[in-house]
């Protein structure tokens, strides 16, 4: 049986991060943080709703991480 990995969307990893919404898509959108896109179900605007794996978010902390 395949296990299911948690996933934020990008409101939820810009709370955990303390960075504003915008960064976070800026990101996704300069390929940077890898996102899931998934079709968004009603609302208006754009019909995308990216969501990023747990996994991912640690890969990227890693590897823009600074002393």
């Amino acid at each position: 049986m395949e296990s299911f990995e948690r996933m934020y969307s990008v409101k939820e990893v810009s709370a955990a991060l303390g960075w504003s919404v915008d960064t976070i898509r800026r990101l996704i959108e300069a390929g940077e943080l890898k996102a899931v896109k998934l079709p968004k179900l009603g609302g208006k605007g754009k019909n995308r709703k990216f969501h990023v794996r747990e996994r991912e978010i640690k890969r990227f902390l890693d590897a823009n991480q600074t002393e």
